[in-house]
């Protein structure tokens, strides 16, 4: 079964609730789901995020590359 990354910030979420640190949900989610669990340096990314009280497990809008593309 297939987890996806916005689910694996959800229990990240979650995790922080309950006093989990970066450590604790990276393992907890590596036993889950084993090589298709996200970077330790993006769950401590999210980890920090949630203790500072960002509530979205969405990706932020980002300046760069249109995501559409015009044609004729």
């Amino acid at each position: 079964m297939e987890v996806t990354r916005v689910e694996q910030r959800t229990y990240i979420k979650i995790a922080v609730l309950r006093g989990r640190n970066a450590m604790e949900c990276h393992n907890e989610l590596e036993e889950a789901l084993g090589n298709n669990v996200l970077p330790y340096r993006t769950v401590a990314w999210w980890v920090g995020k949630f203790q500072q009280g960002c509530v979205s497990t969405s990706d932020e809008q980002r300046s760069g590359q249109l995501v559409s593309v015009w044609t004729n």
